[in-house]
């Protein structure tokens, strides 16, 4: 049965109140899966028993040296994901988004897209594996993320708003409305007009159970043809049971990262479709 994810993505730890061991944590996150931000997983383990360090310890070199954005784009065309229907050109311009807009929703989706597929990819492996030991370290150039628009707390965020983060948060999410809200619609609460277009596009797909079925297959994907660390050997930990369980479930149950996985590609590589946007 899939779950919710242990923690809170709205409460756990911001990146801008990070500070000493957990913010230089989250910008070596940052530098090593060349992103500019640190998606939720990594700001819920900073609350759990040192569970941001010691996991981070444990799957840094699996990220420096499998080549995991590899993996998740093989991963993702061999799901065949459905897209929504297409905009017609009255519905573009009804938004009301510039080029300028739409390309910071791109520049946002890609971002989480990047995070949260690394993430599964990577983190599925390590569990998977049991804890594989990666011995070659590459080394590390210095890097320069792109800007990014600020992540909106709830705080900042209208009634109305907040709504529309939820409906489209409830998208084959475990507990519908009352689901923990991803970070990802947060970061677009920027575009309220946007999130209620996804969720009247993304719906019909999550109505005939596309969406549900392309995250069983990247299920298959990672059990099948994720990452191949079993040579590798492996290593002790002294994680909790909590923080262990945590990140198995992020990776194994379906409603958690997998799902948000399939979401976020289906919407960028829709945008990318849609022939009145003009976005090059």
């Amino acid at each position: 049965m899939s779950s919710e994810i242990s923690y809170d993505p709205v409460s756990a730890v911001d990146e801008s109140d990070a500070t000493g061991a957990v913010a230089e944590t989250f910008r070596d996150i940052r530098q090593t899966m060349n992103i500019p931000i640190v998606t939720s997983i990594w700001r819920g383990l900073a609350g759990m028993d040192n569970g941001l360090e010691k996991v981070w310890l444990l799957a840094k070199p699996i990220y420096q040296n499998a080549n995991p954005g590899a993996k998740l784009n093989e991963i993702i065309s061999n799901i065949n994901l459905t897209l929504p229907e297409d905009l017609t050109e009255a519905e573009i311009i009804n938004t009301g988004l510039s080029k300028k807009d739409w390309v910071n929703i791109l520049i946002i989706l890609n971002a989480y897209n990047k995070s949260n597929g690394m993430n599964m990819v990577v983190l599925h492996a390590m569990i998977k594996h049991s804890f594989p030991k990666i011995y070659s370290v590459k080394k590390q150039k210095e890097i320069k993320p792109k800007k990014i628009l600020k992540l909106l707390k709830k705080s900042e965020i209208s009634i109305k708003t907040w709504n529309f983060v939820r409906e489209v948060n409830s998208i084959s999410a475990p507990n519908g409305l009352d689901s923990h809200v991803a970070t990802l619609w947060r970061h677009l609460a920027h575009w309220p007009i946007f999130l209620k277009l996804i969720y009247e596009k993304l719906s019909p797909l999550n109505n005939k159970n596309i969406i549900q079925l392309s995250m069983a297959s990247t299920t298959k994907q990672l059990n099948e043809n994720g990452l191949d660390l079993s040579y590798q050997k492996t290593l002790e930990n002294d994680l909790s049971e909590t923080v262990y369980s945590t990140v198995k479930n992020y990776v194994y149950e379906e409603t958690q990262v997998i799902r948000m996985v399939v979401i976020g590609h289906i919407i960028e590589k829709w945008i990318n479709t849609q022939k009145f946007i003009s976005i090059s």
